[in-house]
């Protein structure tokens, strides 16, 4: 796989149409097309094209060989006969597929940003088109510099009565977000970033997830890539590999256990930030976002696995739930990558240092699994060394924000001991 590559989705009960490649605006051509292939709206996995076979009947088959098996085991489990091919009129619509919710809670969706209006205006505009009611928007402006964000809220969604302006002068992602839970009128708080895409059916799935199960206190989504447009932006994409599963799984600490021998403690196989949504009630029993963690803080990162970590260690269970989709829009600049990756590195171990000191189960069982867990990033992160077309060194700054995350973590607590008491 080589950068540049066209992103896109293909409804499997629509009719598939030939791929025409647009021309690039700086002379190079795409190497081939990724889709994300949907049945009536619910993702079943990718596939990726070459160039040379985007004609609808080559589009037809090598998604039926790639994604064959997966669609007729979805229909086996709605009691639908086998299909032997996808015609390329698509396949009929089946009722028995359509997974419906048995109940429409109203939804609070949380939006931090700090400094990006233009992009914060594009994900409002997603969320104003959302298909799901009721729900409500609160952005949360993290200590701006100016009123750019407010003002361009106000301009263009001022009077709609479902999105509301806050500002937080505190800050640090973390502020920003126990800000949004506190504004929230909902139980059920939805949070996503303000480089983020997000699908018009994106709250049906994050409500889907909370009915998956019982005791159900936080659901992730598939965060899918929104474009792959030079190899910094494929180095995330591979590495990080936020949107590659495609089947709904359940996370808690009984029978429904990762394989990893981190776990739970390996915090990235339940999700990201960019992508999450709580039951109110439950994250304010655990303590909320710790502040010390999180952009804008020493660590860089790491308050969405932290919170994951204590929410299955309280005993809730976590479900992973695909068809809630938002697309990222990944660093397309090697030094904004490297930055990225850094921070990640630190987040993480940054985060598993909040856990060791707050919970004494943890102090008994991590240290041993360090290891291990260790060898299992180094595997991971095969895919992103042995592609010469990507840019390197990134692993070792990766690794460097791991051997600093314990000690900007507690940097991280001095500082906000001393932070003053600030009224929003």
């Amino acid at each position: 796989m080589q950068a540049p590559i066209l992103i896109g989705e293909l409804e499997l009960t629509e009719p598939i149409a030939d791929i025409d490649l647009p021309a690039r605006g700086d002379g190079t051509a795409y190497n081939g097309v990724q889709l994300l292939a949907r049945m009536q709206q619910i993702p079943v996995g990718y596939v990726v094209l070459a160039p040379t076979a985007l004609d609808s009947s080559a589009i037809s088959h090598q998604v039926w060989s790639v994604l064959g098996d997966e669609i007729n085991r979805r229909r086996s489990r709605a009691g639908l006969p086998a299909i032997n091919e996808l015609p390329v009129g698509g396949i009929p619509v089946e009722p028995e597929l359509a997974d419906e919710l048995t109940d429409r809670p109203l939804v609070t969706v949380v939006v931090c940003t700090r400094n990006r209006p233009e992009s914060a205006l594009v994900t409002l505009r997603g969320l104003a088109d959302m298909r799901y009611t009721p729900f409500e928007v609160v952005i949360v402006d993290n200590a701006p510099d100016s009123d750019a964000t407010k003002e361009a809220t106000q301009r263009e969604f001022g009077a709609d009565p479902r999105i509301r302006y806050v500002r937080e002068p505190r800050p640090g992602l973390s502020c920003a977000r126990n800000r949004g839970l506190a504004e929230a009128s909902a139980d059920i708080v939805a949070f996503t970033d303000d480089d983020v895409r997000v699908d018009p059916w994106w709250l049906n799935g994050i409500v889907r997830g909370f009915q998956a199960a019982p005791n159900v206190a936080c659901v992730t989504g598939l965060i899918a890539t929104a474009e792959l447009d030079n190899a910094a932006q494929l180095y995330f994409h591979l590495r990080e590999g936020w949107g590659a599963s495609c089947e709904r799984r359940v996370f808690d600490l009984a029978e429904n256990r990762d394989e990893s021998p981190l776990y739970p403690y390996s915090a990235g196989v339940f999700g990201a930030g960019a992508n999450f949504a709580v039951s109110r009630a439950v994250l304010k029993e655990v303590g909320g976002f710790n502040e010390a963690l999180g952009a804008g803080t020493p660590s860089g990162g790491g308050e969405d696995l932290n919170m994951f970590m204590r929410i299955v260690l309280a005993g809730h269970r976590l479900v992973y739930e695909p068809s809630a989709v938002v697309s990222h829009v990944h660093r397309a600049s090697l030094a904004d990558l490297s930055r990225q990756m850094r921070a990640y590195g630190s987040g993480c171990t940054a985060a598993l240092t909040a856990i060791i000191m707050a919970d004494a189960r943890a102090r008994r069982e991590l240290p041993p699994r360090v290891i291990s867990g260790v060898a299992r990033m180094l595997k991971l992160s095969s895919g992103v060394r042995d592609n010469p077309t990507l840019p390197s060194g990134l692993i070792q700054r990766e690794v460097g924000g791991f051997f600093v995350g314990p000690w900007l973590y507690l940097k991280g607590r001095r500082n906000l001991r001393r932070l003053p008491a600030l009224q929003a």
